[in-house]
């Protein structure tokens, strides 16, 4: 290849960059942090989520069993604007 092609090659791959990543800089907060939750507030559905928040999950359902194996550990929380695209997503 000559170097104009590597060079268009180049502009093009930093384009794309800059736009996925101003895709992903849409209407989302991320949150990363420990979970945690004495006994009895798991049972009740209380989590910690690092210092700044705290979720109620009824127990039983899928948020709740999550949260509970999580519990001492790191997760990743992505909270999006409702529109048809994903309300939240858990990861850890």
């Amino acid at each position: 290849m000559n170097k104009a092609m590597v060079g268009w090659m180049v502009v093009a791959a930093l384009l794309l960059g800059m736009s996925i990543g101003r895709a992903a800089d849409g209407d989302e907060a991320v949150i990363t942090a420990k979970v945690s939750s004495a006994e009895h507030e798991t049972d009740e559905g209380y989590f910690s989520i690092g210092k700044d928040a705290t979720v109620l999950a009824k127990p039983g359902t899928d948020l709740h069993r999550f949260l509970s194996r999580q519990n001492g550990r790191d997760v990743r929380i992505t909270l999006t604007l409702v529109d048809g695209r994903q309300l939240s997503r858990l990861d850890r």
